[in-house]
């Protein structure tokens, strides 16, 4: 059945997420629309049993899935990744109560939420979690949420006062405790991405998911990075395709083996990065003039590969980035 869904993504990649993706990148097509045929096909809940009402994708199929949906278009693919994040989550350490109430409607995407996970970078705590007489309040910024004015919930990751992680889904809505301002971004603006400013925000007794400690988060960054790095992978394999030359697929292939052995994930990860703007830096030379055009595919693969660069990057992959780029 995996195999279903891996083919589904790919029918729905290049039937019509590539075909609109410029349309999307320019605003002449809302991104709306293709999250509500990912919704209609199921992919809101990816990788949740197909009793939950999900695809049952398992990690594997979940990557490729993401790669060939990203593939298609890198603004639907990242918006969608922040919705599946905080699913799993509940999913896999939520109540029974809350999975009963909230899980039938992220799956069929009927409810769909973005993320504030700045609480769980390692390093000083830029999300925090205090609580009150009142109950639980959040300060502290969050400077990537995707989806904003699409989504209904944000799943939230807090620091407390003893350092643990704290795992919330809060209303989506603008209020005196909670302020957004749109990010304009290098690509995928089409994502409608924001800085969410909370100042005490309230978060009722019930939206608590679980707490994990930050070496319970540790354990789990190395598959966090190899989804994301899934985007990364979507924008090379289109310039693969444009480029239609076996030494670049054979190259793709590699750096995917790579990142799926999960021997070393930053190198991994950095080695992705770097190949990415490499096709596309050559997708726009064999593009010539037509390829810089505001409505072609190369300047927008582009312009991708580079956010790519420092999206969901931790300074291992960063500096590992740089060292490539450099020689």
């Amino acid at each position: 059945m995996t195999e279903d869904a891996v083919a589904l993504a790919a029918e729905l990649a290049e039937d019509v997420l590539y075909p609109n993706a410029i349309d999307v990148d320019t605003g002449r097509r809302p991104l709306s629309a293709n999250l509500d045929l990912l919704a209609e096909h199921g992919f809101y809940g990816g990788m949740l049993p197909r009793a939950a009402g999900g695809l049952g994708l398992d990690f594997a199929a979940a990557n490729l899935a993401a790669e060939i949906l990203a593939s298609g278009c890198l603004s639907t693919t990242l918006t969608l990744g922040q919705h599946l994040g905080i699913t799993t989550t509940l999913a896999l350490q939520g109540s029974p109560e809350q999975q009963a109430r909230w899980l039938p409607g992220l799956a069929a995407g009927k409810l769909r939420t973005g993320a504030a996970f700045t609480g769980a970078i390692p390093g000083p705590p830029r999300l925090t979690i205090r609580e009150t007489p009142g109950g639980p309040r959040i300060s502290g910024t969050a400077p990537w949420v995707s989806g904003w004015g699409m989504i209904d919930l944000l799943g939230t990751a807090a620091r407390d006062e003893d350092d643990n992680i704290r795992w919330l889904l809060i209303d989506a809505e603008e209020a005196p405790t909670l302020r957004v301002t749109p990010q304009r971004m290098l690509a995928a603006n089409a994502s409608n991405t924001v800085v969410a400013e909370f100042t005490d925000h309230p978060v009722p007794a019930d939206r608590l998911i679980t707490v994990n400690t930050p070496a319970d988060h540790a354990a789990g960054e190395p598959f966090s990075k190899r989804l994301n790095g899934s985007l990364v992978l979507g924008v090379a394999r289109r310039g693969v395709a444009l480029l239609d030359d076996p030494k670049w697929t054979d190259e793709l292939d590699a750096v995917r083996a790579d990142l799926d052995a999960m021997a070393d994930i930053d190198a991994a990860r950095a080695r992705a990065g770097e190949f990415a703007v490499r096709v596309a830096t050559a997708a726009v030379v064999r593009g010539g003039g037509r390829g810089v055009l505001a409505d072609a595919h190369p300047q927008r693969l582009l312009r991708e590969a580079g956010l790519m660069l420092v999206f969901s990057s931790r300074p291992a992959i960063q500096d590992g980035i740089l060292r490539r780029l450099s020689t």
